[in-house]
């Protein structure tokens, strides 16, 4: 702007020499300008005292990529790269490791100086570095099941390993994700530490802006970066929403994976995988369910019982309103499908009809009827073989390759690389509210931090809808203003009825109904159940989901399919949609789902 005003004031006949003068003269002033305002935040920094404030503000990662570009770096260091606060690579210094390294990845790899570079040599160091370690390979895709017909063996398949180390398969304590095939451009390591109770995340990088740099290890923060700003969302946290390991497909068949219901078959791998030790001595998903479920408890844990102190008879609770976030919304998200294939050809025997449809896609069955015991009945929704078929005929699903391998649409110019008609593997691939969720949903209830009846009635919001729900997700901002809590020595948490009290404090409707339940907002709803006396609420939320499900049940088995397949379809795009960041970022790969009735391009 600055140089505007000045050319403005210029004739146009000035000569090259006052041109070259003003030229000058707007650089010196740029240059003071700049030094003044250092000095004034210098000189601020100390007035303030405030240690942080100083260390941001002079810290070389904040200003050192925005006057100048990234420097080079250099091999067998350790590097620091946190998105969302660092713009660029910088060597991390001794003690910044030694106060923030100390899992066992770190210690005995990177604090040894041992940097790896590819698959192979990062399982043989931790291997030989670790005595009591085992490791154990486990292989997903997205196009493990598309026949040679469609895709040949050496065409992208999306092929990812997840390497675990640790005591025992249960046990693991160090995850390595990175592509197989010897030539791996991506290599993440989440590894636990002991000490500070939460997984550190290294990345191989490239410094930015630096052309033919060679990589090095990076690292890209801890769990408590997942959850607060500026970090929450970026980097290796726009997958792992809170800090935890993640897998996506996380219960039985286990769509994408090697399972023991899903072998991935040498031959639809390009050779140079076949040939590999880790490809040839994989294990089951189903193994890795465990391992992923035991550290995600473990990880919640300890995350709880920092925030869970005693002091007296008195329990002292923070980060309430991070706990209600499991409630009020989905902090992540699981898929799960019908152990059933699309392909009627695959079935064993052929033509099965579908069923089993994932109780959880229909209500949050795990939380409301196996732990809150609320007694109602699922129907056994079975869809005809010949409709089924029909149906995904009649929308045109098909799976998509595209050259970039990213989502169809998101990269410009972005060619189908292959195409095949139907949906995915298992059939009904949908989401589902993360085991995540459910956890810390059990321990809130176990701790004594909510009751059944203040779950049941924060559940029943929406309840058709247990994932993506804009109506449950909106009682966040009552849980927002709820920071801290106690437990009493009666073991009565002041968070249901301070969570009650701000929510009825801003409502001003009538009371909902049973009848008209379904159109009352979300305020509405939460207090009918909330102040029904006695055990009443239980009684009613069975009688609502009952309703909910005879409704369903009534239907004709083509109704039933056309009702619940076109819900399928509505989520599936909700998990996809920009609304739901950063959940949509799990959306990496234009095959994990089904495309319908796509516009010709």
């Amino acid at each position: 702007m600055r140089k505007i005003i000045v050319h403005t004031l210029v004739p146009k006949s000035i000569s090259k020499y006052q041109k070259s003068l003003i030229k000058i003269f707007q650089v010196c002033i740029l240059n003071l300008a700049i030094a003044i305002i250092v000095a004034i935040h210098s000189q601020l920094a100390l007035a303030i005292g405030n240690e942080e404030f100083t260390a941001n503000f002079v810290d070389k990662r904040l200003y050192l990529s925005q006057v100048n570009t990234c420097a080079p770096v250099t091999p067998d260091k350790i590097y620091r790269f946190i998105q969302g606060e660092d713009n660029c690579l910088v060597p991390m210094t001794t003690s910044e490791i030694e106060e923030n390294l100390n899992d066992p990845f770190a210690e005995n790899i990177l604090r040894a100086d041992k940097f790896p570079e590819s698959v192979s040599e990062i399982v043989q160091q931790v291997d030989n570095s670790i005595n009591n370690f085992q490791h154990d390979s486990y292989l997903v895709g997205e196009g493990t099941q598309i026949p040679l017909t469609t895709a040949p063996r050496e065409a992208q398949r999306n092929l990812r390993y997840t390497i675990t180390f640790g005591p025992s398969k249960n046990n693991a304590q160090i995850f390595l994700s990175a592509s197989p095939g010897g030539d791996s451009s991506f290599h993440q390591v989440v590894s636990w530490d002991s000490n500070s109770q939460q997984y550190n995340f290294y990345e191989r990088a490239v410094q930015k802006g630096i052309t033919d740099n060679a990589k090095v290890w990076s690292w890209a923060g801890n769990s408590s970066l997942a959850r607060r700003s500026p970090t929450k969302g970026q980097g290796c946290f726009d997958c792992h929403h809170n800090g935890a390991v993640i897998m996506k497909e996380l219960e039985s068949p286990w769509n994408n994976w090697q399972s023991q219901l899903a072998t991935i078959s040498p031959t639809l791998v390009p050779t140079a995988v076949a040939q590999e030790a880790l490809f040839q001595n994989l294990t089951g998903a189903e193994v890795l369910e465990g391992a992923i479920q035991s550290s995600v408890q473990n990880y919640y844990n300890q995350w709880l019982r920092e925030r869970y102190q005693r002091n007296g008879e008195t329990i002292q609770l923070s980060d309430v309103d991070q706990m209600l976030r499991h409630l009020t919304t989905n902090t992540t998200i699981n898929f799960k499908s019908t152990s059933i294939q699309s392909n009627r050809q695959q079935t064993s025997p052929a033509d099965r009809d579908i069923d089993g449809i994932p109780n959880n896609f229909l209500i949050w069955d795990k939380i409301l009827r196996n732990f809150l015991n609320v007694d109602y009945t699922i129907p056994n929704f079975t869809f005809q073989r010949d409709d089924y078929d029909a149906y995904l005929q009649q929308r045109k699903f098909e799976l998509i390759q595209t050259q970039s391998t990213a989502p169809l649409g998101e990269v410009g110019s972005d060619p189908i690389a292959y195409q095949k008609d139907g949906s995915t593997y298992f059939s009904f691939f949908v989401p589902v509210p993360s085991f995540e969720d459910t956890y810390m949903a059990t321990q809130l209830k176990n701790a004594d931090i909510v009751t059944d009846k203040f779950m049941t009635a924060l559940l029943m919001v929406d309840f058709k809808n247990p994932v993506f729900s804009q109506k449950r997700s909106s009682l966040q901002k009552y849980a927002a203003q709820i920071t801290s809590g106690t437990i009493d020595q009666n073991k009565t948490s002041s968070v249901p009825d301070e969570f009650a009290q701000l929510v009825n404090a801003n409502n001003s409707q009538p009371a909902c109904t049973l009848e008209n339940f379904d159109n009352c907002s979300a305020e509405q709803q939460f207090l009918y159940i909330w102040n029904l006396p006695g055990n009443q609420w239980q009684t009613i939320a069975k009688q609502l989901i009952q309703q909910y499900f005879d409704q369903l049940n009534s239907l004709t088995s083509k109704e039933q399919l056309n009702q619940l397949m076109a819900l399928s379809i509505k989520r599936r795009g909700q998990f996809q949609s920009a609304t739901w960041k950063p959940l949509s970022n799990l959306d990496e790969f234009s095959l994990l789902l089904p495309y319908v009735e796509r516009s010709p391009s």
